[in-house]
């Protein structure tokens, strides 16, 4: 009888954390901001496994750089961009192991612009847009562990305890929930801006030759990236875009940021990987990128010039990963 009484007892334990566990998980969906949520929860969850043969990732200036959509009509090859606003080096790292449990890639390109961060933690908004849309798991926790302080870990394990602000909005909550449940119609993950920055770039230092190191933790993420692209068996490129390299708060975010590409083209070379600069006046000649125009900002490629960086870097893998156009 005592047996019996003990089985009964954990087998309703068992049922009350499960319940638990799917209201939980339930909370995080319904609570969220849903931003670039319903992109990442895409390639991550919804889409069919093996789907994308390419994929993009990083930070806003892949974001608004390259469109998956454009590049299929282009060159015939399905890609989905899995950027996000503020996405750190080693948000960047996480989202795509996760991605690669269902998704297989021949091919890999990576925005490098937060490798040149020289903070150990990004901004908890953005570090939010990155980790939310993760289900919880091993991967999670190690993700929360390497992009959050101690003591700030607990609402990105539950972000729901976060937008507790949104808990009485319900007409909001509802609009976002039904446009996250309904048909998608975005465009994988790309984001282009609508506006011309109308400035020339002012940057003039491109015969800028020495190395200056990555910050440690940075540095740390790059080695990873390489060999997560040998132990996953992708092609790992990385790739930097059009950006005005002189600016007080870039020296303050990076230090020496021309000597930091400079150090990861060094690195790259070194581990056999391609590594595409696109913020170099012969590379934007050649894609007649027109830097007052084609710029949202100071920072970001717009709409417009991301159709000039999606043509020029969809020629560029077709010269140098073959692979990934073979039938």
């Amino acid at each position: 009888m005592k047996k019996r009484t003990v089985l009964r007892r954990c087998a309703g334990l068992t049922a009350l954390l499960l319940c638990v566990s799917l209201l939980l998980g339930f909370l995080n969906e319904f609570f969220v901001d849903k931003g670039h949520y319903r992109d990442l929860k895409r390639i991550l969850y919804t889409d069919a496994a093996n789907t994308y043969s390419l994929i993009f990732a990083g930070g806003s200036h892949m974001n608004g750089a390259v469109n998956p959509v454009h590049f299929k009509k282009e060159f015939g090859i399905s890609s989905f961009n899995s950027s996000s606003g503020g996405q750190e080096f080693y948000d960047t790292y996480y989202l795509l192991k996760e991605t690669l449990k269902r998704q297989n890639p021949k091919v890999v390109v990576l925005d490098v612009y937060y490798a040149l961060n020289s903070s150990p933690y990004g901004a908890e908004s953005f570090t939010h847009n990155a980790l939310d849309p993760i289900h919880l798991n091993l991967n999670k926790v190690e993700a929360v562990q390497a992009s959050v302080p101690q003591g700030k870990r607990l609402a990105y394990y539950f972000p729901f305890i976060l937008y507790h602000s949104r808990w009485d909005n319900y007409d909001t909550l509802m609009q976002d929930w039904n446009g996250y449940t309904g048909p998608y119609t975005g465009a994988l993950g790309f984001g282009g801006g609508p506006l011309q920055y109308g400035k020339k770039m002012v940057y003039d230092n491109w015969d800028y030759s020495v190395c200056t190191p990555l910050a440690e933790k940075q540095e740390e993420y790059l080695q990873k990236f390489f060999q997560l692209a040998s132990e996953e068996n992708f092609q790992l490129v990385l790739i930097n875009f059009p950006c005005e390299m002189k600016s007080d708060d870039l020296t303050k975010w990076a230090g020496d940021a021309p000597g930091k590409l400079n150090q990861i083209q060094k690195e790259a070379n070194a581990a056999g990987v391609l590594f595409l600069d696109l913020n170099r006046p012969d590379k934007m000649e050649a894609m007649d990128f027109d830097f007052p125009t084609m710029m949202n900002n100071a920072s970001h490629v717009n709409y417009n010039g991301g159709y000039k960086v999606t043509e020029y870097v969809g020629k560029y893998l077709q010269q140098n990963t073959p692979q990934l156009f073979a039938e």
